[in-house]
């Protein structure tokens, strides 16, 4: 039978324990920052397809009262109360910018913070 030998383990200074310390707690900060920069990132897309989402269907609602009544709406009271146009009014501000009744109304929708 052979002799095992075991070999004590290398001591590791107090200055290396120190680094690789720091080295864990840096490469922390840098996944924690991605993920937070990730995070903003699709929360910023999510508002913005949103607020496409209500643009259109604000617009085919215009669209709709168009064809049906022969004018454009001349305000987005009318679109819900009439044409089932709905949206959170915590969060969207919506207005119709009409001009001529049979010239499309511009629609602005700004996100409420």
């Amino acid at each position: 039978m052979r002799d095992v030998i075991y070999h004590d383990r290398p001591r590791v200074s107090p200055a290396h324990k120190a680094i690789r310390i720091a080295a864990v707690l840096i490469a922390a900060a840098v996944i924690l920052m991605l993920g937070v920069i990730l995070f903003t990132r699709m929360d910023l897309d999510m508002n913005r397809q949103a607020v496409e989402s209500l643009r259109n269907n604000v617009t085919e609602a215009c669209v709709q009262c168009y064809a049906i009544e022969g004018a454009y709406p001349s305000n987005i009271h009318y679109l819900e109360q009439n044409y089932g146009v709905r949206y959170d009014g915590a969060k969207y501000a919506v207005s119709l910018d009409a001009g001529a009744k049979n010239e499309l109304p511009a629609v602005q929708i700004t996100l409420r913070r």
